[in-house]
């Protein structure tokens, strides 16, 4: 009997001692899966977006609030500028790679040879306006007149520009007021301009304070009439040349998730876009503004020659720029093209 429980003790002690074993094998086992699954994450690549938080470039915000940027293995951040060209010499100062902005400032910088590459456009027509008090009637009323028109060497204040030299005007016969874009209706309201320009967002707020509209590209027939094409893709992204040419995988990785936004975009109404966009536009009725911009904004991603050659041919006449830049100078749409094909949207 005694033989029977000391052999029965020995099978317990060494059944004891295969378990302890199998069960630190598994351990170790799943310690060391953990630590590889814990490598196999990718660190995502830091990205600075420099910009003036304008809803002209939506599918960028789109594709940050969706994730796409993090799907392309991007960690963006947004530095918000006071105006356009300040966000674009900031990029080329270093302090970011891509930046929003219009295109006209881009070409006069590159007339000075300062050379950037256009990425992707976010809107296919220009959507500006001019707006006056409800006494003035006319942009001839406007001499001597206060006026707010962005800073010189932006876009918007290329656009004021325009419509003073179309009434007979200069710049010279006006006197300019800086300040923040967002102040400029509370200003036209309380009479501290005469005049401003405003995105066409402000469209309904300006009917509500009784406000002129002198001139609004909206309306696709002022639009053909100043610039001479429906087409005008200024609002987009760029960087510089030298970061294109040497990050060509990181623009593309960019590009791959504004395009998945834009394809996004044209699949979904108004309120569903508002609804993913209204974090970065805290305030505002996103549902108003995407549907008064929705005809404006860019549903593929091209950035036509017919209205790169409008923006030229408008920043020639305006001084802007002294000799053609050149299309194939300076737009690229060879990451455009890729991300359509990944995309089916061809």
């Amino acid at each position: 009997m005694k033989k029977y429980l000391k052999l029965i003790v020995l099978i317990g002690l060494i059944a004891s001692l295969i378990v302890g074993c199998t069960t630190q094998n598994n351990q170790n086992g799943t310690t060391g899966q953990n630590e590889e699954n814990e490598g196999d994450e990718k660190e995502l690549e830091k990205i600075v977006i420099s910009e003036m938080r304008g809803e002209s470039w939506l599918p960028v915000y789109v594709a940050e609030m969706l994730g796409y940027f993090e799907d392309e293995g991007l960690d963006a951040e947004f530095v918000v500028y006071k105006d356009g060209p300040i966000a674009f010499q900031g990029m080329h100062a270093g302090d970011s790679q891509f930046c929003m902005l219009s295109t006209e400032p881009v070409l006069r910088a590159y007339d000075e040879g300062l050379e950037s590459t256009i990425i992707i456009p976010t809107v296919r027509s220009k959507q500006y306006m001019f707006a006056t008090s409800s006494e003035i009637t006319s942009m001839e009323q406007l001499k001597g007149k206060a006026i707010f028109g962005g800073m010189p060497g932006s876009a918007p204040y290329s656009f004021v520009s325009a419509a003073l030299e179309e009434a007979g005007l200069t710049v010279n016969d006006v006197e300019w007021i800086n300040m923040e874009y967002g102040a400029a209706l509370a200003a036209l309201e309380q009479g501290t301009v005469s005049g401003a320009y405003f995105d066409g967002i402000y469209i309904n707020k300006l009917k509500d304070i009784n406000a002129n509209i002198l001139v609004n590209t909206m309306d696709p027939e002022q639009h053909k009439a100043l610039y001479g094409t429906e087409f005008y893709e200024s609002q987009m992204v760029v960087v510089t040349k030298k970061f294109a040419e040497e990050n060509p995988e990181t623009v593309q990785k960019f590009v791959n998730a504004v395009m998945r936004a834009i394809k996004w975009q044209n699949e979904h109404t108004d309120e569903e876009i508002a609804e993913v966009v209204a974090p970065m536009f805290e305030g505002k009725d996103m549902v108003e503004i995407i549907s008064i911009l929705r005809n404006s904004l860019s549903t593929d991603g091209n950035y036509s020659r017919e209205g790169f050659e409008a923006i030229e041919r408008f920043c020639l006449e305006q001084g802007i720029i002294k000799e053609p830049v050149g299309y194939d100078n300076i737009i690229d749409m060879t990451f455009v093209n890729n991300a359509k094909k990944a995309l089916n949207m061809d």
